[in-house]
């Protein structure tokens, strides 16, 4: 059924039911001409120190827009906390969702030229993602970067172990990512927390203890059901 975009006023198949424009460009022009919603904070939150570990993790920040990709069956729920964490970090914000069914995908999205602009001035560069000194210098900030690196990068499995005498089973908290400086970022922030994670391949690092893994969620906690769910089976 052909719609009329909401900017261009040009009709159009829309693949989507709740579909108001004919491109992105035009979604992203006619934000544009909303974008002085947007107030800038006028200090740094546990909450902007969360949203930035969870675009370091699954996001992007481009030059229209800031966008978060989950998956949308094992990340369920988390679109809303995530929405919740945007409103409360960045007042004026109202990010908008897409389902994309073919590539299994909910994407949260932020389209603000201004919000673009102030997550690269605080240090977000798309090109190579390092964690600002104003997170790895506060201790509080640390722990909800890496609760949002977590809730995006994270997971939780169950291994076994063949003992002489017996079958061990244990959890195992993983966190996988492929840059180096962020994986660093884990590495020496658990440390420097009392945690002992361990680093046996190249783009995982592990919490193994039971002790450090029940610590890890009482400590840093996490925003995802995902990881909630499955650290409550036994």
């Amino acid at each position: 059924m052909n719609k009329k975009c909401a900017r261009c006023k040009i009709e159009f198949d829309n693949k989507y039911p709740k579909q108001k424009f004919c491109s992105i460009l035009c979604s992203n022009r006619h934000n544009l001409n909303h974008k002085n919603i947007f107030k800038k904070p006028s200090r740094y939150s546990n909450e902007l120190a969360e949203l930035f570990g969870i675009l370091l993790g699954d996001g992007s920040v481009e030059k229209y827009y800031v966008k978060i990709y989950l998956n949308m069956i094992a990340d369920k729920g988390y679109t809303r906390n995530i929405t919740r964490l945007i409103t409360s970090a960045l007042p004026g914000v109202k990010p908008s969702i897409h389902i994309r069914k073919e590539r299994g995908t909910e994407e949260v999205q932020i389209s603000c030229t201004d919000v673009c602009d102030y997550f690269k001035s605080l240090g977000f560069n798309p090109q190579k993602r390092i964690v600002p000194g104003w997170i790895t210098e506060n201790q509080t900030f640390t722990k909800r970067t890496l609760r949002g690196l977590f809730d995006t990068e994270g997971s939780i499995g169950i291994k076994r172990f063949v003992g002489k005498n017996n079958l061990h089973i244990y959890k195992q908290l993983t966190f996988t990512n492929k840059n180096k400086d962020i994986l660093q970022f884990v590495v020496n922030s658990l440390s420097n927390l009392g945690f002992s994670p361990t680093k046996t391949s190249r783009y995982n690092i592990y919490i193994s203890n039971r002790k450090d893994i029940e610590r890890y969620f009482n400590l840093i906690g996490t925003s995802n059901p995902k990881l909630e769910k499955k650290m409550k089976i036994k």
